[in-house]
Parts: C-alpha cells; structure tokens; sequence
C-alpha cells in the first residue's frame, strides 16, 4: 500500500534484513567465540593459571573481525537513516509507518550503544587481560 507512494520502503525493508541477518551472524561469532574466550581469561586470571590460547590466536584478531562488522552495520543503519529522512515519517503517515520509523530509531540508538560498549570498553578491556596473562 504504502510501496507504490513511497519505493523507498522498499530499499529500507531490504538494508534492515541485510543488517538484522549480519547482526545475527554476528551476535552468534560474539556468543560462541569471542565471549567465551573473555570468560576464559578471566578465570585464568582469577585462578592464576596460564592461559589457553583460542584456536584463533590472540583475541585481537576475533575482536578485529567484530569491529570491522560493527562499522559495516553503522554504515547500512546510515543508509536507512538516509533513506528515511532520519526516521521522519512523511505527512501521509499511518500510525503503524510512524511507529516503524521510531523503532528503527530506537534500534539505531541501542545498536550506537552496543558498538561503544564493545569497542571501546570491552575489546580494550579484553586486550589488556591477553597481554596481562602472556
């Protein structure tokens, strides 16, 4: 309904589906990878034990791999951001079109948060732990 006055939905619908399945993808690498290296590491240091190496080296290599699919998120969320007018809905707006663009808003938002809290206070974090146990 709202595609035909509005194609640009459309293109919004396609980059949140490329960026929600590379953020699932993503979540799982952080999940299964990287976090349980962290958890490693911390029981090696509060154990005082030496630390077992992750099949993938030094942790700053999976925490590179996360960075690089941070920035690659952010750049489709500006993409989106682009594409609606910065989450302004047009005048002809139903309620539910102006309730997607809040959301969408609001994820952007918790996504911005996410990527601080990673980059720049849990992967530093993690990288000063690896360099302490060496």
């Amino acid at each position: 309904m709202h595609g035909e006055r509005h194609p640009e939905l459309l293109e919004i619908n396609t980059e949140f589906l490329k960026v929600s399945e590379e953020l699932l993808q993503h979540m799982m690498k952080e999940e299964h990878i990287l976090f349980p290296q962290i958890k490693r590491m911390v029981a090696n240091m509060d154990n005082n034990t030496p630390m077992e190496r992750g099949h993938f080296g030094t942790v700053k290599n999976p925490i590179s791999m996360m960075e690089h699919e941070h920035d690659n998120a952010g750049e489709i969320f500006r993409t989106i951001a682009k594409l609606t007018n910065n989450y302004t809905p047009p005048a002809d707006a139903c309620n539910t079109y102006k309730v997607t663009f809040s959301m969408l808003d609001e994820f952007e938002k918790d996504l911005h948060l996410h990527i601080h809290l990673e980059n720049n206070i849990l992967f530093p974090g993690a990288i000063k732990l690896e360099q302490s146990l060496s």
